[in-house]
């Protein structure tokens, strides 16, 4: 068969598109694409605290990244094994995780630095006091850095140093000596302040009945001593015998 020139281009023509027309693979298959995946992806710490962060990295034979903190120096540090130290002051920061096999590549964990809590302070006024045996007095506590300003009131010594109550009237005990009121915060009971109680015995008066008395010679007399403190009454009888 004689095959015109024509028809031997629209031949050659089709030939030449249905070569084109496959698909072609790039040699070695395409490459996966590097991912970093940040544990936790985000944190939120007191100021000057601690989280470690973990990197978990795909598509890559080498699994390695260089940790650093966007704000630099004031956004805290991390340390090659991705444990973050926060700074002193309180904001938001983030630390950054890069592919050593890909720079391009890199992944961000948002960091919350909140301000340090303020340290509870209590404090007793007055801080001493000096009152007599078995007399009350009422001390009063100031709380700061809370909300909660309520204390719990004790005596150091116990029963033997006293009594307080849930207001802070302190009442002494009978015997005269140094004791100790103590404040604990109810917000904090690691917090406390402690006043020093100096109680002294009181005697109001003396009283001897009979006042006189007449005896024989060789008799006896019996006497009563009333003495008044601020504890209140005690008596005590002596027997008095004359000389013959």
């Amino acid at each position: 068969m004689t095959v015109s020139p024509a028809t031997r281009l629209a031949l050659l023509a089709a030939a030449l598109l249905g070569a084109c027309s496959g698909t072609a693979t790039p040699a070695g298959g395409a490459a996966n694409a590097i991912a970093i995946q940040l544990e936790p992806p985000s944190a939120q710490v007191a100021a000057g605290g601690s989280v470690s962060f973990a990197a978990v990295v795909t598509g890559t034979a080498n699994t390695s990244v260089t940790w650093a903190v966007q704000e630099g120096a004031p956004g805290g540090s991390v340390t090659a094994a991705g444990a973050y130290t926060a700074p002193a002051t309180a904001g938001n920061y983030h630390v950054v995780a890069t592919s050593q096999a890909d720079a391009a590549k890199r992944a961000i964990a948002p960091v919350t630095v909140t301000a340090p809590p303020t340290a509870v302070t209590v404090a007793i006024s007055p801080s001493t006091a000096s009152i007599n045996s078995c007399q009350s007095f009422t001390f009063g506590a100031t709380v700061g850095g809370t909300t909660n300003t309520a204390v719990t009131w004790s005596v150091q010594e116990g029963a033997a140093g006293g009594t307080i109550t849930a207001a802070g009237a302190y009442t002494a005990p009978s015997t005269a000596g140094t004791y100790h009121v103590v404040a604990t915060s109810q917000a904090d009971a690691t917090k406390s302040a402690v006043a020093t109680v100096v109680v002294s015995d009181q005697i109001l008066g003396v009283a001897v009945s009979p006042a006189q008395a007449t005896v024989p010679a060789g008799g006896s007399q019996a006497f009563t001593a009333t003495v008044t403190t601020t504890c209140g009454s005690f008596t005590s009888t002596q027997v008095v015998t004359a000389p013959n």
